[in-house]
């Protein structure tokens, strides 16, 4: 009988036999969003003056004259 669950396949194969058709970076990118979201369900207005600071310093930084 074959363990499956022990496997000497790297990680991201394993990563990409899960998820055929995302990339790594494609899930990387989810994976950080699903954070984001979480932590700003937990802590909503820590995250709302995160926004704040960020969109003022990007603005402020990014501003056209």
């Amino acid at each position: 009988m074959i363990d499956t669950l022990r496997s000497d396949f790297p990680t991201e194969l394993n990563r990409a036999a899960d998820y055929p058709n995302m990339g790594t970076a494609e899930h990387l990118a989810n994976e950080v969003l699903d954070h984001v979201k979480d932590y700003a369900k937990q802590n909503p207005v820590a995250f709302g003056f995160w926004a704040l600071g960020i969109g003022f310093v990007l603005g402020w930084r990014l501003k056209p004259w």
